[in-house]
């Protein structure tokens, strides 16, 4: 027998504002880094010159692409959050390890109190994925 057990009062629906947060949180920041990369640099990054290379400038976009591409994922989970949960697992996990980068990033002083706040956001929406995942189980 193949059943699927959750909680008793657990409604996967109702979860529906949650990954629509996570889609607009991850599309708004790879909207702004993406279109305003100049602007997203200098209030991200302690150094202005951080996309001074074009390695630098390049690998900043792919990580913001990445991020955008996350935040649809998360769009898709919202229209129907019974399904999926391959996904809500990895969004879990890397955004808990994407806010530790950050975190130790801020540590050295590398990135701004922006990327602070972000980070911290990614491990408050990673412990809301867990939740999830573990209410749908």
């Amino acid at each position: 027998m193949n059943e699927t057990r959750t909680q008793p009062d657990f409604d996967p629906l109702r979860s529906r504002p949650l990954f629509y947060t996570a889609a607009a949180w991850n599309l708004v920041a790879a909207g702004v880094a993406l279109a305003a990369p100049t602007f997203h640099a200098e209030i991200f990054f302690v150094s202005g010159a951080a996309l001074a290379s074009p390695e630098a400038a390049l690998n900043t976009r792919i990580m913001w692409v990445s991020v955008g591409l996350l935040g649809f994922g998360y769009w898709l989970v919202a229209r129907d959050p019974r399904k999926n949960h391959g996904l809500v697992l990895v969004a879990a996990l890397g955004k808990t390890c994407v806010a530790f980068l950050w975190i130790a990033a801020f540590a050295q002083n590398t990135v701004g109190i922006l990327a602070l706040v972000g980070a911290l956001g990614d491990l408050v929406f990673a412990a809301l994925f867990l939740r999830f995942l573990v209410a749908a189980r």
